[in-house]
């Protein structure tokens, strides 16, 4: 090897103190070589100081609401339980978890971390429904970064992280449209039927602006609505009593509404036939619908969080139906349903009667009662309310799970009472506190049935019976479930009662609706007691009105002299995040109106009402034609916008060119990113002082579409990046490094990518690209030197399967490890600046590491025969590779001494030889003078007469006789040599045997 050797050497005088030390030191040396091939010792990551002089790092997760990459701290939760990971350099992880507020602190000073300079990792903790968050720009607490990131908390600086996730299938803006939709008697015309409003409206009548969409007759009976985000309203045919079908006819149609179109046309029509309506005397019988209302038609209508698919409940075959969604706005189209019939409860009293369907993101649950029909008597024509239960199911691939049933026999006081309550109280038809199942306008649930109830004085009848025509899943998991009452859309307005002649008394119907409160406690539910939900507390305790004597929405409305318990009428809404609850209701203000009531989700609170239409005061034929208290509102639904996309994130200078983010490694802020359109338009985005870039809707990304994108570095300050690298010697790192895309580049060399926007929602931030400029290395050869000269000779062979080790010299720690290949060559390649020392491990064989730096750079060996490891390398912007690490092989030779009596050949014991190398090149040994020769060992020779010294490297030896056995004398000449040894002498053996004898002296004394 030619190259320069980069590494430092040691000074002439401690080489020389080295090569005196010679092989008197090979025990140390066999010590050394043994500990590397048993591994060196664990230490800290490789050059990099230790993280005492680090600060705090806080790591906060939200739930992020807007969608805008900045933190609300009022709006935005806290995440609790979710697991955050630091990790440095050297891949040592230091892991949490955050607490209740969702945060958690990592004090990297006292832990094992090292380099002040860290990644960031935040796991999804609930990958079904959540997803990474829409991020911002910045770098403070309140600017919400991508779940992988990296902080700089070197100098003591304390550092907070704000990331989040999100539920985009949840997504709604702050102030969203609702609608629901007015109904109306008959087939009369002119009346409200689709409408839509804020739901910002106040407590002051009439509370807010409504605006007509459609009229009744677009429409006419419908009851379930589900809203898509492309402009699309669908409403399912409702059973109602004195209301006309849609011009379908007697089927179970779903109609679907347009923006863009001002439309409203059959969607899909799933399977029964629904009993005729009779229009005779102008509506005002209909007996035959009066049984039908709850199971026949369709029950509650929802969109799927992602828009793909409509859910529906036949009432005629208690099925949820889920039908595809092709294509989107007025091009959709229904794919082919399918049926999914909804499990009978056990224990279920009556028939059962599924109805409701709750949708929040990728969760779909479907409710239902159990009707206790089989309790009905011909005393007892309310039946047993003990009996009638409401159940919840979550609905997945196909499958579905029980989650919740109750009775539902808790009180609910009065569907009318007059105020305060007459003393004593001489008209049976008024209903007081006091009040019973199946009481003149009592509020209590009944078994379903068709009885007639009796009226009061201003011919109100009032029969509640359950139907669970809604469901909401709240933020922290609890449930809402809307009722509706049956009675409502079995009873008219100024309509005879059920059997009636024509000519009697026309009565009116009160409905009386409920929205109770379900409390999650893991995979438990259990229903609110006295408006008390888990930690939560209503608006309603001690009021007699709910489940344990109180309830947690307070659902009523005083008017001038009178009081309704129970206003609501089934269309629910919770609008995720917001703290808001909708319900529709009758009377919000004042007698005889229909409306929306918005509670506070988490307090029950009232915070606001609306007026959608008068229904009393006007002529008397407009009165005529409406349903007043009886179930004028259909269902109710938020109409939200498409959740945002984002795609982006970072660019970063990857220092040891190996196509991974490191934590160390530093942004590259002024890249100009520019996202290409399919039509050839464009936008760009110049990366940020933390190498950071994003594209979102706001930049007109649309969903379900792919884009190009293409980076240019030629704008960036290359003075700023490690090394100071020339804008010429810059690169494109290697792409799709690895399996993890959190942290490898995606831009080809000519800083491309291509990117695909899935469904809404969808927030990519991994389309990072890596700079790389000269990259540092440290290599090359391990040979076997057959001569022992130290020099890399013509035909000698490379050494295979050599471990080679990768150590910081600070502190002895293992980086890498790799083995030599067939042709004996090593490299260690896209190292980050630092300092570096290369160790080798010794094959098996019995072999020594050949003399040190006995030729020119990369001609020769740089191993320390005592330590097989060469001296520190600093790589760096002056350095950038070092090829010429090379270790030489030599075999370990030996020396044999044969002792004998010079007269008897017989072997002796005890004779004391010291072993010398000619290490001066001057003939003849040398054993004093500042130029002596080398000593290497002594040895003693043994019975066998026989003593050896192993180890040995080519090279020139001498013996020195010190001592003989008792009654032999030293020779004239004890220095014997020289002796040449060769890789012929290698060690098998006795090796190069020297025998030399020993004359008597005096007398033997004892045995000789």
């Amino acid at each position: 090897m030619l190259h320069r050797r980069l590494h430092r050497r040691p000074d002439r005088r401690l080489r020389s103190n080295w090569r005196a030390t010679g092989l008197g030191g090979i025990s140390l040396a066999l010590l050394s070589a043994g500990a590397l091939a048993g591994g060196l010792p664990p230490a800290a990551a490789h050059a990099r100081p230790a993280g005492t002089g680090d600060g705090r790092v806080t790591v906060r997760v939200v739930t992020e609401v807007d969608a805008d990459g900045a933190y609300d701290r009022v709006l935005e939760p806290g995440l609790a339980g979710v697991r955050v990971t630091l990790t440095d350099d050297a891949g040592t992880v230091l892991p949490g978890t955050t607490g209740a507020d969702g945060t958690v602190v990592f004090d990297a000073a006292s832990s094992p971390l090292t380099g002040g300079r860290y990644r960031v990792r935040v796991a999804n903790p609930d990958p079904d429904n959540l997803s990474e968050a829409v991020a911002g720009l910045g770098s403070g607490p309140d600017v919400i970064r991508a779940n992988v990131g990296f902080v700089d908390v070197r100098g003591g600086t304390d550092v907070t992280y704000t990331t989040g996730f999100w539920e985009p299938d949840a997504y709604c803006q702050a102030n969203p449209e609702l609608v629901t939709c007015n109904l109306a008697k008959g087939d009369a015309t002119g009346f409200k039927g689709l409408v839509s409003f804020a739901g910002d409206f106040s407590n002051a009548t009439p509370g807010g602006t409504v605006t007509d969409l459609t009229d009744n007759t677009a429409q006419q009976s419908v009851f379930g609505i589900g809203v898509d985000r492309t402009g699309n309203t669908y409403l399912g045919t409702l059973v109602k009593r004195h209301t006309a079908y849609k011009a379908a006819g007697n089927t179970n149609t779903i109609f679907r509404y347009n923006r863009g179109s001002d439309a409203v046309t059959p969607f899909v029509t799933l399977p029964g036939t629904l009993t005729a309506h009779n229009p005779a005397d102008n509506w005002l019988h209909d007996d035959a619908v009066y049984g039908k209302v709850g199971r026949e038609g369709i029950g509650d209508v929802d969109v799927s969080g992602d828009g793909k698919t409509l859910y529906a409940v036949d009432l005629d075959d208690s099925s949820l139906y889920a039908v595809p969604l092709q294509g989107a706005g007025d091009a959709v189209t229904a794919g082919p349903a399918t049926a999914y019939p909804v499990p009978r409860p056990a224990d279920c009293a009556g028939d059962w009667h599924p109805y409701g369907i709750g949708v929040r993101g990728k969760r779909v649950l479907v409710g239902g009662v159990c009707g206790a029909e089989n309790t009905v008597t011909g005393t007892a024509l309310w039946g047993d309310p003990s009996k009638v239960t409401s159940h919840v199911y979550e609905f997945k691939a196909g499958t579905f799970t029980h989650l919740f049933g109750t009775a539902m026999n808790y009180p609910r006081g009065c569907a009318y009472r007059f105020l305060p309550n007459p003393v004593p109280n001489p008209a049976p038809y008024r209903c007081t506190d006091a009040t019973t199942v199946g009481q003149v306008m009592s509020a209590d649930w009944e078994a379903w049935n068709q009885r007639v109830p009796g009226r009061e004085s201003h011919s109100f009848v009032s029969a509640p019976q359950p139907i669970l025509s809604n469901i909401e899943i709240a933020d922290d998991g609890d449930l809402v479930l809307g009722f509706r009452d049956r009675f409502g859309d079995m009873q008219g307005t100024a309509t005879y009662a059920f059997g009636a002649a024509t000519g009697s008394q026309l009565v009116t119907g009160i409905a009386a609706g409920d929205v109770l409160r379900v409390c999650a406690s893991g995979t438990a539910f259990t229903l609110e007691n006295n408006a008390t939900c888990g930690a939560l507390t209503g608006a309603g305790k001690d009021n007699e009105l709910g489940p344990g004597g109180g309830e947690f929405y307070q659902d009523l409305t005083d008017l001038s002299d009178a009081r309704h318990d129970q206003i609501t009428e089934g269309g629910t809404v919770l609008q995720p995040y917001r703290g808001k609850l909708f319900s529709t209701a009758y009377d919000p203000f004042d007698a005889y109106q229909q409306g929306v009531r918005r509670w506070n989700s988490e307090t029950g609170v009232t915070e606001g009402n609306l007026l959608v239409q008068q229904t009393w005061n006007q002529d008397a034929a407009t009165r005529a034609d409406l349903f007043g208290k009886a179930n004028g509102l259909a269902d109710l639904e938020l109409v939200c916008d498409q959740a945002p996309v984002q795609i982006g994130n970072r660019v970063w200078y990857d220092s040891d060119g190996n196509g991974v983010q490191d934590p160390s490694e530093p942004p590259v802020p002024g890249v100009l990113v520019t996202l290409v359109r399919a039509d050839g338009t464009s936008v760009g985005a110049t990366t940020d002082a933390n190498g950071e870039y994003y594209f979102g809707t706001e930049q007109g990304l649309k969903p379900n579409t792919s884009y190009k994108l293409h980076f240019d570095y030629d704008g960036i300050d290359p003075a700023r990046l490690p090394g100071s690298p020339a804008l010429n010697e810059l690169k494109w790192t290697k792409a799709n490094v690895g399996t993890d895309d959190t942290v490898n580049s995606k831009v080809d060399s000519g800083g491309h990518t291509t990117a695909r926007v899935g469904d809404p929602g969808h927030v990519d931030h991994d389309l990072d690209a890596g700079l790389v400029g000269p990259v540092d290395r440290l290599g090359d050869l391990v040979w076997h030197d057959t001569d022992g000269d130290g020099v890399q000779d013509p035909g000698e062979p490379g050494a295979k399967d050599v471990t080679v080790k990768l150590v910081d010299p600070a502190t002895g720690r293992v980086v890498r490890t790799t083995k030599t290949d067939a042709a004996g060559r090593y490299l260690f390649d896209a190292l980050p600046d630092g300092d570096y020392q290369v160790c080798f491990v010794r094959p098996p064989g019995r072999y020594l590491w050949t003399r040190q730096d006995a030729g020119k750079s990369g001609d020769d060996s740089v191993v320390d025969p005592a330590t097989g490891c060469s001296p520190p390398v600093t790589l760096g912007p002056d350095h950038r590779q070092d090829l010429t690490l090379d270790a030489g092989l030599v075999k370990a030779l030996g020396l044999t001494v044969a002792k004998s009596d010079g007269k008897t050949h017989r072997p002796l014991g005890g004779a004391v030889f010291e072993l010398w190398q000619d290490s001066n090149g001057t003939p003849g040994l040398q054993l004093r003078g500042d130029e002596k020769d080398t000593r290497v060992d002594d040895c003693v020779s043994d019975r066998d007469g026989r003593c050896s010294f192993g180890a040995l490297r080519i090279g020139t030896y001498y013996l020195v006789e010190t001592d003989v056995p008792e009654g032999y004398v030293l020779p004239k000449k004890p220095v014997t040599g020289p002796y040449g040894l060769t890789p012929s002498n290698a060690a098998q053996g006795d090796g190069l045997v020297v025998r030399i004898a020993n004359e008597r002296g005096e007398p033997c004394k004892g045995k000789c």
